[in-house]
């Protein structure tokens, strides 16, 4: 959703606003080659990560944490590009007799009410035309819809005006990590791709076929669902349940396992068991939308591979546990892996700025 038309200055920042941090990416192009100029991870407070606040206090808080660490930083910068995700939003692959784009445009709200479950009037919508396709002897348009409700939207300007920036793009999570894939990714290799961005509280859902989305969907299972899992099983403070999930890695082979026994090291054990309880329920839900994708294309194609980001990427031997699952190749996520300068950024948080980083690339395309 593109809310300004930008003249002059061009630079923006990438900026992801999530419940444990908030991500910022400013790059750079020249010649069509990326560098990056900035990147930063600012932690929120424990009250905004837990909920313990309410809606305005909470929006109040980060917008003052952005404010000042921009000020304190002496960075100038104030058109930025964000993004959403969650029950409020909510993507559609859908068909519609042809049409031009003008005409599309003029006329989504009424071709959109029977594919949305929200009042109509309280969503802003936006659409990508996929291409004109014949269906049982029909013209089609088929088209990506998105709708999100206005007042999450307004709560992410709210939050971006109040430190003094200039929102100028309101993306979607899932086609912001579709971006970044674009970005890092060869043009000439066609493959097919999932990448799951495990957040604090959903993980966003992708597979892409030859760099399009073809099934996205929010997964109600995040890093808080595996932290809140060790704080109930072992009696402990979340605090000490976000240690804990830190600081053992998954037991995922038999190997794994017998070592930890051998060390007597149940602690690990135990960590380990209730942590694969929750991969196995993100599994179920993975193979859900693998089946669907399947359904939508009448024949199954190799998956090449799985890219996971998002600070659920750093669960240890996470990778390691959906590519014995699934048995596909599966890799975290080098948001940075094609863009110069970025060995300044510390392997361990590269997942976490993968959607900031899809933000970051959006100006070449669409703010002219």
């Amino acid at each position: 959703m593109v809310l300004d038309v930008l003249f002059g200055q061009k630079d923006i920042l990438g900026i992801d606003i999530g419940t444990y941090s908030i991500k910022g990416i400013q790059l750079k192009n020249v010649g069509g080659k990326w560098s990056l100029v900035r990147w930063f991870i600012i932690p929120e407070p424990e009250e905004v990560q837990i909920g313990e606040i309410n809606p305005n206090e909470k929006k109040k808080i980060i917008s003052d944490i952005l404010r000042n660490y921009l000020s304190e930083n002496k960075i100038k910068i104030r058109n930025v590009v964000t993004s959403v995700s969650g029950s409020s939003v909510i993507v559609r692959y859908v068909k519609f007799p042809k049409m031009t784009k003008e005409e599309l445009s003029k006329n989504i709200y009424f071709e959109a009410e029977p594919y949305i479950p929200f009042d109509i009037r309280e969503v802003n919508l936006g659409f990508y035309i996929l291409g004109d396709i014949v269906e049982e002897g029909q013209k089609k348009t088929e088209t990506v819809l998105v709708a999100a409700k206005k007042s999450i939207i307004q709560d992410k300007i709210d939050i971006l005006t109040q430190a003094g920036l200039q929102p100028v793009i309101i993306d979607v999570d899932a086609f912001a990590l579709e971006s970044c894939y674009e970005v890092n990714h060869d043009p000439l290799q066609n493959e097919i791709v999932i990448i799951l961005n495990i957040g604090a509280n959903i993980t966003n859902m992708s597979i892409i076929e030859n760099g399009v989305s073809k099934v996205v969907r929010d997964i109600f299972i995040g890093g808080s669902s595996f932290t809140k899992a060790l704080q109930k099983n072992l009696n402990c403070t979340y605090k000490n349940a976000e240690d804990l999930k830190r600081k053992y890695p998954l037991l995922v082979t038999s190997e794994d396992k017998e070592k930890a026994l051998a060390e007597n090291n149940r602690e690990m054990l135990q960590v380990s068991n209730i942590l694969i309880e929750i991969c196995h329920d993100l599994l179920s839900e993975l193979h859900r939308s693998i089946d669907f994708f399947y359904s939508q294309r009448g024949e199954q194609q190799v998956l090449n591979r799985i890219i996971i980001s998002g600070g659920g990427a750093c669960l240890k031997n996470i990778d390691k546990y959906f590519s014995q699952e699934l048995k596909i190749p599966t890799e975290i996520c080098n948001p940075l892996s094609r863009i110069s300068n970025s060995e300044v950024v510390p392997e361990d948080v590269l997942p976490i700025l993968s959607i900031a980083t899809g933000l970051a690339v959006r100006r070449m395309r669409d703010i002219k």
